[in-house]
């Protein structure tokens, strides 16, 4: 594994323990095998790109290429950035996790139900957005939505608000810029531009 590939390992892990998550955790979230994650931290696997960006998403990261004489600056920024992750976001990523393995034991306590199937692919669709925004307690009330599934009689109720919660859910980050509008972005502190004439 080459020292850059090592650096991005290393900056995964670390994201992963800020965050109090585990690599199985991880995994839920990402999509990505924990025996996947695993290689890739020890750095015994150079990671596919769709592997790292899969977990940066996850992580609340973006992977970039930099031009090489900016990789100080953004380092820097980063540094100051990375201690931010607040109680909020390791609530949601609890919350999230808590969901999954609420829905993997009903796969394994009613798994003819219908609508089921469709209700975990859904949440996985689901997972692919920006979630660490979202407020915990709507992942929380979600969760409990679904905890109803198990009672004979409320499952099929339980299992179409929940649809409903997260396609509301998804139609929300859908509309939600991932940057704000130009008028509204912060202006920089400095500029790294290519010529010092000025």
């Amino acid at each position: 594994m080459s020292y850059d590939t090592e650096a991005i390992a290393a900056s995964l892990k670390e994201a992963r323990a800020s965050k109090g998550l585990s690599q199985r955790d991880l995994s839920v979230m990402a999509g990505v095998p924990q025996a996947q994650i695993s290689r890739i931290e020890a750095g015994t696997v150079d990671p596919r790109t769709t592997s790292l960006i899969a977990l940066a998403h996850a992580l609340d990261m973006e992977l970039a290429l930099v031009p090489r004489k900016a990789v100080p600056a953004v380092k820097s920024i980063s540094r100051q950035s990375v201690g931010h992750s607040t109680k909020i976001n390791n609530l949601t990523f609890k919350e999230i996790n808590r969901i999954s393995e609420t829905l993997q034991s009903l796969q394994v306590k009613m798994p003819a139900l219908e609508g089921l199937a469709q209700l975990q692919k859904n949440f996985s669709d689901l997972q692919r957005f920006r979630l660490v925004n979202i407020e915990p307690e709507t992942f929380r009330n979600l969760r409990k939505t679904m905890e109803k599934i198990q009672e004979p009689t409320r499952s099929l109720q339980a299992i179409t608000q929940s649809q409903q919660a997260i396609k509301s859910l998804r139609n929300q980050l859908a509309r939600t810029p991932s940057m704000p509008q130009s008028e509204d972005r912060p202006r920089p502190a400095y500029s790294l531009d290519e010529d010092d004439d000025d």
